[in-house]
């Protein structure tokens, strides 16, 4: 089987399970009241209540867009919500290092590193149906 066979096998589910957790995480980001955030002490609990409301529906948004990532032709939207992603979590992460919240590090890693694989994906077979056509 080719790597970018592979790759995008491996992608799949976990996009699947990454659009499922942002979803999630965006709709209590989105309309969870601030204090059973507070409890979770979500990141955008550091920004003003508009722009964390405002971040949790771009999670919801981009959590369906990474559904796309099973569709060859529009792979290039998932990869561009992995990529959005990644800058949410860098942001997270830096908020989360500034409040001394570092055991909240390791998850922002990893929702990165698999970030990364899909956005991998989607860049592959992008260029390999471009490559067909």
């Amino acid at each position: 089987m080719p790597v970018r066979s592979l790759l995008t096998a491996a992608a799949i589910p976990v996009a699947l399970l990454l659009a499922a957790f942002f979803a999630f995480v965006g709709y209590h980001k989105a309309f969870a009241p601030l204090a059973e955030l507070a409890q979770h002490r979500v990141w955008t609990l550091a920004l003003p209540e508009w722009l964390g409301r405002t971040i949790g529906w771009s999670e919801l948004l981009l959590a369906a867009i990474l559904l796309s990532i099973a569709v060859p032709r529009l792979r290039a939207w998932a990869g561009t919500a992995a990529l959005l992603l990644v800058i949410n979590q860098l942001a997270a992460a830096a908020v989360h290092w500034s409040r001394a919240e570092t055991d909240a590090l390791p998850q922002n890693a990893v929702l990165v590193a698999l970030l990364a694989l899909v956005g991998l994906a989607a860049r592959h077979r992008q260029k390999a149906v471009g490559e067909t056509s």
